[in-house]
């Protein structure tokens, strides 16, 4: 058998990345490493390869020192995925065909579409503050929207692997830690195995769950109005907020978010992040010899995306902040009042006990997460000042 042919060649730029579909190991090589590689994987011996590529390249290739390394790297090493199912298959790839196949796409952008027609024609319907806050006890609202949060954020990386899956690759959700919050991520590190055009709608996936959630939920709504009583209607209208505020969250371009991600795709840039900051400092005359040397070694098209995602700065953070005062602070603040109230005008009780739970809650991120944005947005303006 043929161990070569395991080897994932993808186009990428004015090189390949080579990779397996079942890992997350991934290279990056040159031209003449791409080439060499088909060669191999139509059955070519190594000598001839090396021939070929030695006339290629104008001197003396190495092949068996490129699989060397390719070794090391983990890309030609066999080896079996923990996340396929008995068929070898990635786990969830029948159903990935279904919700992201042509008809269950259909079905959902329609159902997206509705819904956003009904958010326009029913104001009553459209998400406020309030809603972050959907019972009377500070504590009950706190751990029900974190609750929502964390359920809708395994859905959306849920999404993100059922999106990958359809297309054979396997990825996998980790939990991880963000301050005292609990969050889920999935590694869509295989994406480098498929053409570019192909890497969009698992990226998006995530997206897309959000906006078909908080559609549904919006139906739901119409469809039974009154019947579901206050504590369903206020969890509903919840679920509504938060895939709004996960979808803000995510479209801003500032951090690497999914955005981002497909911004990077539609690029074709593997530096984008790095090479928009050397512009950054270029535009204020503090470029670094780092900063130089990337900006004299990027393709124009490079440079040109760089500027783009440059000038994407300054909406992205104002939409975060417009965001942050007009739904997330007012939510916040008035779980405090909530909560303070309940601590002053309880006595020594399990109501005054939740309030402070709840203030403890709050407060603590809040502060630390606004220490930590003031402190880079110091040291933003510290560098800028430094001489060059």
């Amino acid at each position: 058998m043929n161990r070569y042919r395991s080897v994932t060649v993808v186009s990428d730029g004015d090189g390949y990345v080579l990779g397996r579909r079942e890992s997350a190991e991934f290279v990056s090589v040159p031209e003449i490493g791409g080439q060499v590689m088909l060669w191999l994987q139509q059955g070519h011996p190594i000598d001839d390869v090396a021939a070929r590529a030695g006339e290629l390249a104008g001197q003396d290739v190495d092949v068996l020192d490129f699989l060397a390394t390719l070794e090391d790297a983990g890309v030609l090493v066999a080896g079996e995925d923990d996340d396929a199912g008995p068929d070898g298959k990635p786990f969830g790839q029948s159903f990935g065909r279904i919700v992201f196949g042509p008809a269950g796409m259909l079905v959902q952008l329609a159902i997206v579409l509705a819904g956003s027609v009904l958010l326009v024609r029913r104001p009553e319907l459209r998400p406020t503050y309030h809603d972050y806050v959907p019972f009377s006890a500070p504590l009950a609202s706190l751990l029900t929207t974190m609750l929502l949060s964390l359920s809708l954020a395994v859905i959306h990386e849920m999404a993100h692997k059922l999106g990958a899956a359809r297309l054979g690759l396997s990825a996998r959700i980790s939990f991880g830690r963000r301050l005292f919050f609990i969050v889920a991520q999935t590694d869509l590190t295989g994406l480098w195995a498929l053409p570019r055009r192909q890497r969009f709608l698992p990226l998006a996936a995530g997206m897309l769950s959000n906006l078909a959630i908080a559609a549904l939920v919006v139906f739901v709504q119409v469809w039974w109005g009154d019947s579901l009583g206050a504590t369903a209607t206020a969890i509903a209208r919840a679920v509504v907020m938060i895939n709004v505020g996960s979808i803000i969250a995510q479209s801003a371009v500032y951090l690497r978010t999914d955005f981002y991600a497909i911004l990077l795709v539609i690029s074709g840039s593997r530096n984008l992040w790095a090479l928009k900051g050397a512009l950054a400092r270029q535009l204020i005359r503090r470029p670094t010899p780092d900063d130089s040397a990337l900006i004299e070694n990027s393709r124009r098209a490079e440079i040109w995306w760089a500027r783009c995602y440059l000038v994407l700065y300054l909406p992205g953070i104002a939409m975060a902040v417009w965001f942050y005062l007009r739904f997330s602070l007012r939510a916040t603040l008035k779980v405090i009042r909530m909560a303070w109230d309940a601590l002053t005008q309880s006595g020594i009780s399990p109501t005054a006990a939740g309030a402070a739970v709840a203030l403890l809650l709050i407060v603590i991120p809040t502060s630390i997460g606004l220490f930590g944005a003031a402190r880079s947005g110091v040291a933003v303006l510290r560098r800028a000042a430094r001489p060059a």
